[in-house]
């Protein structure tokens, strides 16, 4: 259920940044994550953009009655370089705590090559697992910068803006989120932003690093995954403000409580 819950979280993480930045612009957002209706936990992403880079924070907690069961909360940092409208190098780490362990990660990716720096405790390369090999860690990027679709031009809220798949490795699984138009919806609103959204399904595909289980063949068969895109004001960028996610358990949501921009 906690991957679940942070696969949902992680659909979040994402920001379209459409160019370079004049000046550093600033996005504090904050969510709440449900199933089917019942409050289960928080996220908040900060993403600070500059001219030629960019910082993003997240962190994710399980709250409410889902702790009597299952408690779990983790954090992510990215510090990336930005070139040519694309993200060329990045660094970054992680860490995730459930009931049973904590896990820490960190990772750096340049022209797409990924190194793992750290994975403590080392992973459990049992043969159930399918192996993480050099092809699985080549043109890929870290789960934060994955979200960043730089777009040289157009209008933000187009279908287009959708379009596009995430080749995403953590250090532990390599597997891609593909994205493709779904529809728009004329207002979505949280505190600092009321206003249009685009729609984009989604649609899990694993590569490596996991196992052969049910769960993962659920989430790779689902085809009930969405995320909603808003503009950042005063930009040209677009972040999730709400995701979706149906499970055999229930439909987990997140959405947005501050959606805030800040310029100078």
């Amino acid at each position: 259920m906690q991957r679940i819950a942070v696969s949902a979280t992680a659909l979040l993480l994402a920001a379209h940044a459409t160019c370079a930045f004049a000046q550093t612009t600033q996005l504090e957002a904050a969510y709440s994550v449900y199933l089917t209706g019942l409050s289960i936990g928080r996220a908040q992403v900060n993403i600070k953009f500059t001219e030629d880079g960019f910082v993003a924070v997240g962190s994710a907690k399980s709250s409410g009655l889902i702790r009597l069961v299952s408690k779990g909360d983790g954090s992510a940092t990215v510090r990336g370089s930005l070139k040519a409208n694309r993200v060329i190098a990045s660094t970054f780490s992680g860490r995730y705590n459930s009931s049973r362990r904590e896990q820490k990660i960190e990772l750096s990716v340049t022209n797409g090559v990924a190194e793992v720096i750290s994975i403590q405790p080392p992973l459990n390369t049992d043969k159930g697992r399918v192996p993480i090999t050099d092809e699985s860690r080549t043109n890929v990027v870290d789960p934060m910068s994955a979200m960043l679709a730089l777009i040289a031009k157009g209008d933000l809220l187009s279908p287009e803006s959708c379009n596009r798949t995430l080749p995403i490795f953590d250090g532990r699984y390599r597997f891609n989120v593909v994205l493709s138009y779904a529809r728009d919806e004329k207002s979505i609103t949280a505190e600092g932003y009321q206003g249009p959204t685009i729609v984009c399904r989604a649609r899990y595909v694993p590569i490596a690093g996991h196992r052969d289980r049910e769960a993962v063949k659920q989430m790779a068969d689902s085809h009930d995954m969405f995320v909603w895109l808003a503009p950042v004001s005063g930009t040209r960028v677009l972040a999730p403000i709400k995701a979706s996610v149906a499970t055999p358990i229930g439909t987990f949501t997140v959405e947005a409580t501050r959606f805030k921009t800040t310029r100078h």
